[in-house]
């Protein structure tokens, strides 16, 4: 490619100052990523973790894949399905159901505060960062969806992880967002979920949240009911 020998001329250098300029969005990076083996190198030991030790140095870790899962966490809304809200067929075709993870809107920021609010009290004492809400608005049906998304420090060695895995926990097939885990917990149902957020007229609950086995979180809140 003509793009690519010109760059060939570059030194790394340089190369990653044009990269910088590309910042404000990351799907400029996932784009330029794609075009050969170097700039992929370059995006994903440089450029993502660059990012990362930014806005979030106390998640990051060493492994370039955590740095990308990291971005990705940071700045992408999970959707409906990853945050385990079911979308029929005839609502899947609808353009403005947001089903699949896409850029979030609002900040990229990822708090222990919010991560606090969420967690029933025994389990306060865990490192969970989640964005700030009200996340990423999506309607669906009657109602509309706040998506959230956030991550466990150290998971395996939080008070909710040894309560999933020393119950034995059954996953479920909602997919991780962020990482190739085909399967999650349930963070309501195994009550990690501080009580209180009660349910729709419907049965279906206010809060859900959804953990795979590398502590990546997402999920979504309705508008409590008047009745509540």
């Amino acid at each position: 490619m003509e793009e690519e020998s010109v760059f060939s001329m570059l030194n790394d250098d340089i190369v990653l100052a044009i990269f910088a300029k590309l910042e404000d969005d990351p799907r400029h990076w996932a784009r330029v990523a794609s075009v050969c083996t170097r700039f992929s190198s370059l995006i994903r030991h440089f450029c993502w973790k660059t990012k990362c030790s930014q806005t979030l140095p106390s998640l990051l870790s060493d492994s370039p894949a955590s740095s990308a899962s990291l971005l990705k966490l940071a700045v992408c809304c999970p959707g409906l399905r990853h945050a385990g809200v079911a979308v029929d067929r005839d609502a899947a075709k609808n353009p403005k159901t947001c089903r699949k993870p896409h850029l979030a809107r609002g900040n990229w920021d990822l708090r222990r505060e919010q991560g606090c609010k969420l967690l029933a009290r025994q389990f306060r004492h865990d490192c969970l960062y989640l964005c700030d809400w009200p996340g990423c608005v999506h309607p669906h049906k009657e109602r509309k969806y706040m998506i959230f998304r956030g991550i466990f420090k150290d998971f395996k060695t939080t008070r909710v992880w040894r309560s999933l895995d020393g119950e034995k926990r059954r996953k479920i097939p909602v997919e991780c967002a962020f990482c190739t885990s085909r399967h999650t917990w349930d963070l309501h149902s195994a009550f990690c979920l501080r009580r209180g957020f009660g349910y729709q007229i419907d049965g279906e609950p206010v809060v859900r949240a959804y953990v795979c086995e590398n502590g990546h979180v997402s999920g979504a809140w309705t508008d409590v009911p008047l009745f509540s």
